[in-house]
């Protein structure tokens, strides 16, 4: 994307107040005094409905950011975890953005996998371009499900 590291990082850093850097979401706030490095919680409010609470589990200080997400009941999947990475590119920063989650309801859920994947691409596309100006070229992937993953497991990547 064309933009810095550094001015990449300082949004996504921001961790409790990033619904005040992308309009992608209804709000975001602290939970707890911590609003930054491992241990930092955010609830986020979705958009049209649902919440998820967010705790960072690895924070490697301008570069990556993964948390573990549990949803409110209206979210359509059990868990999931996200890695955000960031490294400096001849174009200003590559930005990989990779989202694992684990759908509600059994086989059905796991039908629905696909439909849930194409909606978070768009969304989590939106969230990186949403960090530079001018919007940043994004190109989706999907990835398969990690190997220590349950069978039921959908990722996310975009790169």
């Amino acid at each position: 994307m064309a933009a810095s590291t550094d001015s990449v990082w300082a949004v996504f850093a921001d961790f409790p107040n990033l619904a005040s850097h992308w309009r992608g979401l209804r709000a975001t706030r602290a939970i707890g005094d911590q609003t930054g490095g491992v241990g930092a919680r955010r609830r986020v409010e979705l958009k049209p409905i649902g919440s998820m609470d967010e705790t960072v589990t690895i924070w490697e200080e301008g570069r990556r950011i993964d948390t573990q997400n549990l949803p409110s009941a209206s979210v359509p999947f059990k868990h999931a975890e996200s890695t955000l990475m960031l490294d400096p590119d001849a174009e200003g920063t590559l930005a990989t953005f990779d989202y694992r989650y684990v759908p509600k309801g059994g086989p059905r859920g796991r039908l629905a996998g696909p439909l849930i994947d194409e909606m978070l691409t768009r969304t989590f596309t939106n969230m990186l371009a949403a960090t530079t100006r001018p919007p940043a070229r994004m190109v989706a992937r999907a990835e398969p499900p990690s190997l220590a993953a349950p069978a039921s497991a959908y990722a996310v990547g975009l790169r």
